[in-house]
């Protein structure tokens, strides 16, 4: 809720995300505040962090995957297609001066 806020010009209200999570819009407020607080409203990411934790969710994601068989084309392995889907080129000069939101 918070990075939608942060990230969008358009977004749902607080009472909308209340009820999907099935708390009072009171409880809601009070814990998108005291996320804020706890972050110190600062809410950009690194790229050096954002690729830090990328590569531990890799890790884990295969940790948690059973071994391909040999049959399977190895373009296809998990290791890459996660690569692919969740990280960036940390040697792409594009990315170098750019900061992620949370």
């Amino acid at each position: 809720m918070v990075a939608a806020k942060f990230m969008d010009d358009l977004y749902y209200n607080n009472a909308y995300y209340a009820k999907v999570g099935g708390i009072s819009t009171t409880e809601m407020n009070f814990l998108e505040v005291d996320f804020l607080f706890g972050l110190s409203f600062n809410l950009n990411v690194t790229p050096t962090t954002f690729t830090t934790y990328c590569s531990y969710l890799q890790r884990e994601m295969l940790m948690l995957q059973p071994p391909l068989e040999s049959s399977i084309d190895s373009s296809l392995s998990l290791g890459k297609s996660l690569k692919l889907h969740l990280c960036f080129d940390k040697d792409d000069p594009s990315h170098k001066q750019q900061q992620l939101a949370v």
